[in-house]
């Protein structure tokens, strides 16, 4: 069994976006994840001579395979493999995510690796493959492997790597989905709930902790600019910041988590809401710019049907106009619940509010289920962009969500700008708007005054 290194190489563009597309159009009308998979497998089944593909899905300590995707080949194949320790030895799968390294074996006959599972390949006319691992979301922990069998004596060839290499991002936001949202289930994997507080006492004083935050108004909305590439200022995005006056700045990821837990979540987003709401007013009438101002809404809140009266009602009380208002939905809130969502987007496109799709990119994502809904905007992740100027796979990616987004009249505003050589990228991909630490961090009211002081504006009604 031989080792090999791989490196960041890429295909065509024009083929890695039509392979993008055919693989990412399953996904519309929420299709099942292990359909998605399966079309992933006969995609690359159809682009290699002669060869068969499977995924295989680790347990959460990564010790043995607990399920397994496959096209061409019968299923209770797979089921052979779940449960095995990895130190016993399945072939080039196992080996491949125990090193974290692509494994081949160009003759299964010849390769030790294969003596307790041989005659299960060789009855099925297998005479070599090779896998490759599959690490989680940014991330270096190994969550699977992609394995491509051949009836043929061979090695690899370098377009068969390349073309795998390509797709490995896609391939791990697919199966990394795939593992969240199986956890708990027959196939073992495990997944604990992350809240700070580790007693019921704590989580009481947690909670009014949080509560104490609300009415002291140490939690407060900062802002952060979105921008044309010149750096004219559009509009700004609300962030929520809480800077404890003895526990220092507690980061969101670990507060609103546990306020989702305990039902907290519809407070603080109202709260947030009209709180930016009434600062930004005021900053309207100030500066005499008509400028967008977007909220994000928890996936807990937002499918409550009484959000858009409180939000309503938030307009009214504070003079915001709903024509420059834009609410950020996550794409894992639209495809967990389409239904409900779309009833909120019907009722924000009533009272005149946009609706953008933030993060997206981080669900396997096809932009084809946007054609039936009244969106205005994407965003595309900063995890795709903090590499683009370097990774041909993440430029590909960004690429081609950019042109699917035009082909549907829609803007992209690109997250995580960090850089110089980030934004020409994307502004060689014709992405209209950019938002990130390039142009300036998330700010309070107070400096936030004083900045609008310094820029210039974009001359438009609206990005949409």
């Amino acid at each position: 069994m031989g080792e090999y290194e791989t490196q960041s190489v890429g295909v065509v563009p024009d083929k890695f976006v039509q392979g993008y597309e055919y693989i990412t159009e399953h996904i519309c009308d929420g299709a099942p994840l292990k359909d998605i998979l399966k079309k992933l497998v006969k995609y690359f089944e159809d682009q290699f001579e002669s060869s068969k593909a499977s995924i295989m899905l680790l347990n959460e300590t990564g010790d043995y395979f607990v399920d397994g995707i496959t096209y061409s080949f019968p299923e209770a194949l797979l089921h052979q493999y779940y449960g095995v320790p990895l130190q016993d030895g399945i072939g080039v799968s196992g080996h491949a995510v125990s090193r974290k390294s692509l494994s081949v074996s160009s003759n299964i006959d010849n390769d030790p690796y294969w003596d307790n599972w041989r005659q299960i390949v060789n009855e099925l006319g297998i005479q070599s493959c090779w896998s490759l691992p599959v690490m989680r979301h940014e991330s270096d922990d190994v969550i699977g492997a992609l394995t491509v069998y051949s009836s043929d004596i061979k090695e690899p060839t370098d377009e068969e790597l390349k073309l795998v290499e390509a797709y490995k991002a896609l391939l791990s936001l697919i199966m990394n989905d795939f593992y969240e949202r199986h956890s708990g289930e027959e196939s073992g994997i495990q997944s604990e709930p992350m809240l700070p507080p580790k007693s019921l006492s704590e989580r009481e004083k947690y909670l009014f902790m949080i509560r104490r935050g609300l009415e002291e108004g140490q939690i407060r909305p900062h802002y952060q600019p979105i921008m044309n590439k010149s750096g004219d200022v559009y509009g700004f995005e609300v962030l929520v910041r809480w800077p404890h006056p003895e526990r220092g700045v507690i980061p969101p990821n670990q507060f609103i988590p546990f306020a989702e837990e305990e039902g907290l979540i519809d407070e603080i987003d109202q709260y947030v809401a009209e709180y930016a709401c009434r600062e930004m007013k005021s900053l309207i009438d100030q500066t005499g710019q008509n400028f967008m101002l977007t909220i994000n809404v928890s996936a807990n809140h937002i499918t409550k049907r009484h959000f858009i009266e409180k939000l309503k009602r938030t307009l009214e009380k504070t003079g915001f106009p709903p024509s420059l208002l834009a609410v950020e939905l996550t794409e894992t809130t639209l495809l967990n619940d389409m239904d409900d969502a779309i009833y909120v987007m019907d009722r924000l496109r009533e009272l005149g509010v946009q609706l953008w799709i933030d993060d997206f990119g981080t669900v396997y994502s096809s932009l084809n289920y946007l054609k039936k809904l009244p969106v205005d905007v994407v965003k595309l992740d900063g995890s795709f962009v903090r590499e683009i100027h370097q990774e041909m796979v993440d430029r590909m990616i960004c690429e081609s969500i950019v042109r699917l987004a035009h082909n549907l009249n829609l803007q992209v505003v690109a997250e995580g700008i960090e850089d110089e050589s980030q934004l020409n990228v994307l502004s060689q991909m014709d992405c209209e708007w950019y938002q990130g630490y390039y142009y300036q961090k998330p700010i309070h009211f107070n400096e936030l005054q004083n900045y609008v002081q310094t820029v210039n504006w974009v001359k438009r009604k609206g990005l949409a």
